[in-house]
């Protein structure tokens, strides 16, 4: 794995790990999001 890949990956995974976040917050604000 590169330096140049793993950024590009943190990057991509940003949008996943907001998800990620929402869902451990509490699952009632994840029915709000939805």
């Amino acid at each position: 794995m590169t330096l140049g890949h793993l950024v590009v990956s943190f990057a991509e995974k940003g949008d996943a790990i907001r998800i990620i976040s929402a869902r451990c917050m509490s699952k009632r604000e994840r029915r709000a999001y939805e």
